[in-house]
C-alpha cells in the first residue's frame, strides 16, 4: 500500500536528506511518499515502511528504497526460501510441511525448490568459492547430498555450493546482512549490479562471476 508523506508521518522512520540517484539514469530525485510491506523474514512478518522516490527528470519510473535485508519483488526473503527448500531438499520435509514453518503454501515450496535447483551452475559455484578463498573445503561433502528426486538432489547441490560461496565471501570481508549462502549470494549481485534474480520471469539464473563482480581475476 502507497501512501504520501501526511499519511504515513506516525508510522515510518526518519529518512536520509536526499534520496539516491535514480537507479535508472542516475540523476537526482526526490522524496516521493511510502509503501507499507509486510515482508517474510527468518525471525517473521514485519511491517516495513518503504520510502519512494521519484526521478527528477520525470522521464524514469518512480522506485523505493529497501534497506540492505529486504529483497526487491519478493515478500518471501531468500533465507526464508533457502530454509525452506533446505528442508525438502536436505531434510526429507514433504513441501507442506517445510512451507508450514514459514506460513507459505505447498505450492511455493514446489516452486522454490524447482527454482533453486536451476539458480546457477554447481561447479562454477564451487570453483569461485574456492578462487575467492583457497582454504575453504569447498565441495567437501557434496556427494552425500542425494535423493530420489532429481530436483530435490540438484536443488540440495545448490543450496550446498552456494553456503560455501557465500561462507567465501563472508571470509573475505565481505558484510552481507543475509544469513543464507542463497541470500548472501543474491544479495552481493543486487549490491554490485543492482540485478534482480526473479522466482517467475527471466532472468531465472545468474553467473557466479557475474554476479559477483568478478573482473580480471579479481573481486
Amino acid at each position: 500500500m502507497d501512501l504520501p508523506d501526511s499519511a504515513a508521518t506516525h508510522t515510518h522512520r526518519a529518512r536520509a536528506e536526499r534520496p539516491p540517484p535514480c537507479p535508472a539514469c542516475a540523476g537526482p530525485s526526490w522524496w516521493n511518499g511510502w509503501r507499507q510491506t509486510f515482508p517474510q523474514l527468518s525471525r517473521g512478518r514485519i511491517e516495513t515502511w518503504l520510502a519512494r522516490a521519484r526521478c527528477k527528470s520525470g522521464k524514469c519510473t518512480d522506485y523505493v528504497v529497501r534497506p540492505g535485508e529486504l529483497y526487491p519483488h519478493r515478500q518471501y526473503q531468500p533465507d526464508v526460501v533457502a530454509k525452506v527448500v533446505a528442508a525438502i531438499a536436505i531434510g526429507g520435509e514433504t513441501p507442506a510441511e517445510a512451507a508450514a514453518a514459514a506460513k507459505a503454501s505447498a505450492t511455493s515450496a514446489r516452486r522454490w525448490t524447482g527454482w533453486v535447483a536451476r539458480i546457477v551452475e554447481v561447479g562454477a559455484a564451487l570453483a569461485l568459492a574456492v578462487r575467492l578463498k583457497p582454504d575453504l573445503a569447498a565441495g567437501e561433502g557434496l556427494s552425500t547430498r542425494a535423493t530420489t528426486s532429481p530436483t530435490r538432489g540438484l536443488a540440495a547441490q545448490v543450496l550446498h555450493a552456494l553456503e560455501h560461496l557465500g561462507e567465501a565471501l563472508v571470509r573475505s570481508g565481505v558484510v552481507l546482512v543475509s544469513e543464507s549462502g542463497l541470500g548472501r549470494v543474491l544479495e552481493w549481485q543486487h549490491r554490485q549490479h543492482g540485478d534482480v534474480v526473479h522466482l517467475v520471469v527471466e532472468p531465472r539464473s545468474f553467473s557466479p562471476g557475474m554476479a559477483l563482480g568478478v573482473a580480471g581475476g579479481r573481486l
